[in-house]
């Protein structure tokens, strides 16, 4: 054996056992093969291994990048989360580097660690999807064009493919998470899950899902945006009697009827220079708040006959500038960071796909179907989920959540009802539970915390934590 290769090879497995991670077991050599060893920017020693890399879809051309974190408690014991942003089209590593995951890098490229990181108690994969999502990609061009069902089956499939890199977690209690479009993306992917498990045997330990600020239909986007503003006061009286006296609080008419068009973009426009994914918040829109706002508009223009009312949006839409200071960008497009997460450097990382083509249809489908389904099937008696929203998020007000959630048809837990919940002796939001076939334990939870944005953990970042941490457990005591 060569002698550098030999002493190269004791330094790196010298450096993979100095962790605490999974050493019970030996990690297969592809999951090595994907190990982060070091990481630009980072002088701070972790207590916990990370893993980057490409999962090939079986059959297929369709390479999906993954960024996984072991917990730094118990990894051999604790959840496997997975994580994916919303767009339709944007990129998990949203979540990863401005929200809940482990690192902040700032505007030297140093990267800090998060004190509020959801991989202190949960094994955290962070996925790039579908295909043509930030790192991901695939030699196919036609595997761009993609909708609900099949990106629920891609997602089914890298869980699948993840589990074989990482065997050691095949039966670790499994957990989805997600906000935004993941309204649509979890409650589809816990579908083919459950349908899954009914073909195999149960092999998937899966518990449930969580989902912030969800688009679920068509209301919760446009039309609770709507509602938010004029219970913010944001709007006068006189127009916004207008708009309800021609009917404009049914969705039906929202896209239907062009006087209900015209007063949505008068409303939005009123509204001023306010950032709509934190109403209260200083403005500063990431590329991902851009492109929802982007899509919620092009769902308004497709839907009238009066385009000409919508042309000052668009312009306003295709002359936005990101913010200057986006970190995570100018992070990731370092090609010292692509070499040290193994994906290839010729992509440019960019926070949401030009590239992805995603069925219009499938943005206009109500989810709610999904939620009865699944909590009145025999087949998963165990599953429970999560809904939360941050209060101060216009663009999937809380308003439009309310909408749906109530009409499910689960009677509310007695003790359960819109109670305070607090962190540090301060009201974090509101907190009901729904009574639920099967089980006394709680299955559907909804939870506000008042006065995050759009992505909650990036505006209340410790309320996020522990809202993650009860889910988890299923221990909604906060005490």
């Amino acid at each position: 054996m060569n002698l550098l290769f030999f002493v190269g090879m004791l330094t790196f497995l010298s450096s993979v056992s100095s962790f605490k991670g999974l050493r019970g077991t030996d990690y297969t050599s592809d999951a090595l093969n994907d190990q982060i060893t070091s990481l630009p920017g980072l002088t701070t020693k972790l207590e916990f291994n990370q893993f980057s890399g490409y999962l090939n879809l079986p059959s297929t051309e369709k390479q999906i990048h993954y960024w996984f974190v072991e917990s730094e408690t118990a990894p051999a014991e604790d959840p496997l989360v997975f994580w994916t942003n919303g767009g339709p089209g944007c990129s998990g590593l949203i979540g990863f580097m401005t929200e809940q995951g482990p690192f902040r890098p700032d505007k030297d490229g140093n990267v800090q660690l998060n004190p509020w990181r959801w991989n202190t108690i949960a094994n955290m994969v962070f996925l790039e999807q579908p295909v043509g999502v930030g790192f991901s990609y695939s030699d196919n061009s036609a595997d761009y064009k993609i909708g609900d069902s099949q990106a629920a089956e891609d997602n089914l499939q890298t869980i699948l493919m993840f589990l074989k890199r990482f065997p050691q977690l095949a039966k670790s209690p499994l957990f989805i998470t997600s906000e935004s479009y993941g309204g649509h993306y979890m409650p589809t992917l816990a579908s083919q899950i459950v349908d899954y498990n009914k073909k195999n045997g149960g092999v998937l330990n899966f518990k449930g899902f969580a989902v912030g600020n969800p688009y679920t239909d068509y209301y919760s986007g446009v039309g609770a945006e709507m509602e938010t503003y004029w219970g913010k006061q944001l709007l006068p009286k006189p127009s916004w009697d207008k708009y309800v006296a021609s009917g404009c609080l049914e969705a039906n008419s929202q896209f239907n009827n062009t006087a209900c068009s015209s007063y949505i973009v008068e409303f939005m426009n009123k509204v001023g220079n306010l950032n709509p994914y934190a109403l209260d918040y200083p403005v500063c829109i990431s590329s991902q708040q851009a492109w929802t706002t982007q899509m919620m508009r092009t769902l308004i223009a497709k839907n009238t006959n009066d385009l000409g009312v919508f042309s000052s949006v668009f312009k306003a839409v295709e002359e936005y500038v990101p913010c200057e200071d986006n970190y995570a960008s100018d992070y990731l497009n370092n090609n010292a960071v692509k070499a040290a997460i193994h994906v290839r450097t010729d992509i440019v990382w960019a926070e949401c796909s030009r590239t992805v083509k995603y069925e219009y249809v499938d943005k206009m489908l109500p989810m709610e179907h999904y939620y009865k389904d699944l909590l009145n099937s025999s087949s998963d008696k165990n599953l429970r989920i999560l809904v939360y929203s941050g209060d101060d998020d216009s663009v999937c007000g809380t308003v439009g959540t309310q909408k749906w959630i109530w009409d499910l048809g689960f009677k509310v837990k007695s003790n359960k009802y819109w109670d305070v919940w607090e962190i540090d002796g301060q009201t974090a939001g509101y907190i009901t539970q729904f009574n639920t076939p099967f089980s006394d334990a709680a299955r559907l939870t909804f939870m506000t915390v008042h006065f995050a944005g759009h992505e909650v953990p990036t505006y209340k970042p410790k309320e996020a934590f522990y809202l993650f941490k009860a889910f988890l457990s299923n221990d909604y005591s906060f005490r």
